[in-house]
């Protein structure tokens, strides 16, 4: 949706502590094993409040060995392996715990909340209905609903979805990030900036919103402003979208190398990532090697030939070689992505 990246609000932290303190429950079997149970159960809640995750899930593994039933530690194991982005083996646990318990809500919710981010689409809105009375009156609710409307296209529904989210809570920083992301997709900035800020202003460590924000400064080619507002992101999460953005705008401010060397570190990390393959090509741009620039380019449009600027970096690669109508072409096809700068390169060359 951008020139750099967007992203919208995951919600896996809506409800980030999950029964921290022991919940009233039934386990059976001998006195013994029962108490030893719920000894683990507590220590990994206590470890997993105190941000210690890798012993958290050794408790709750010690529990769910006395207990294989216990559909709570599986559904505590699994929120500790999101903060770990084990996604797969999240899903694996709230599966397991929605098995065991089919009434037991929460984990209902976070599986739908972590199938919302896989492309489940379909199975979280059926998850979601099902438990829509308990969570009737949740605002967090409602935002993982918009998660998938959003990712499905259907911003009506995610609008919709959010509008309920704050009535229900005005204070959702999430709310008013996907509400932001929604707008910025619809080219909406100024709206767009003002739900960013208003979602940073009621929880300053609204990391996506950080990200976004820098989005809106980079559009009016700010790119100071918008590397001061992505850092303060990447101070929260080191998400390598942010550091990819990060990135961009060190280059656009001239600072080559620092910008090389972080996307080397971005495609490390996903070597499939057609966002900095984009930027890779614009650092070989910037320095003259053109051969470079055009294959980065073309390796980017390989894997995804939606990202925006694309084909205005590609038309400019092919100026500068002196092809003139490949120029052309691909501007054509970047004024049908609506991008400005292809457009405005569209009507200066290519009369």
């Amino acid at each position: 949706y951008t020139n750099y990246k967007l992203i919208m609000k995951n919600t896996f932290n809506t409800f980030r502590i999950i029964y921290i303190f022991l919940p009233i429950i039934t386990l059976y079997g001998c006195g013994r094993a029962k108490k030893d149970t719920e000894l683990f159960f507590i220590q990994g809640n206590v470890a997993y409040k105190k941000g210690n995750y890798e012993e958290a899930i050794k408790f709750y593994s010690e529990a769910i060995e006395k207990t294989p039933k216990f559909a709570d530690a599986y559904n505590n194991r699994g929120r500790v392996k999101l903060e770990l982005d084990n996604l797969e083996g999240a899903i694996q646990d709230f599966e397991k715990a929605v098995e065991i318990d089919d009434k037991f809500y929460m984990a209902k919710f976070n599986l739908a909340e972590a199938y919302s981010n896989t492309d489940k689409l379909e199975e979280s809105l059926i998850l979601l209905k099902q438990i829509s009375n308990q969570y009737k009156d949740s605002s967090f609710y409602y935002v993982t609903l918009s998660n998938v409307f959003i990712q499905k296209n259907n911003f009506a529904e995610a609008n919709s979805n959010l509008a309920v989210a704050l009535k229900l809570n005005p204070k959702n920083d999430k709310a008013y990030t996907n509400l932001g992301y929604i707008q910025y997709a619809d080219k909406n900035y100024d709206a767009a900036k003002q739900n960013f800020e208003k979602a940073i202003s009621l929880n300053e460590k609204q990391d996506f919103a950080l990200n976004n924000l820098s989005l809106i400064f980079a559009q009016k080619e700010n790119f100071a402003k918008a590397l001061e507002t992505v850092e303060k992101a990447i101070e929260i999460n080191k998400n390598e979208i942010y550091q990819n953005n990060k990135a961009y705008y060190l280059l656009n401010l001239g600072k080559l190398e620092e910008g090389k060397k972080l996307l080397d570190l971005v495609l490390e990390k996903n070597k499939n990532s057609a966002w900095a393959f984009r930027n890779l090509g614009l650092y070989f741009l910037k320095t003259n090697d053109l051969s470079s620039a055009n294959e980065n380019f073309l390796r980017s449009d390989k894997i995804d030939p939606t990202v925006e600027l694309l084909n205005y970096y590609l038309g400019l690669t092919q100026q500068s070689l002196g092809n003139k109508s490949k120029a052309c072409e691909y501007w054509s096809v970047g004024q049908k992505l609506n991008e400005t700068k292809s457009i405005e390169m569209l009507s200066k060359v290519c009369k």
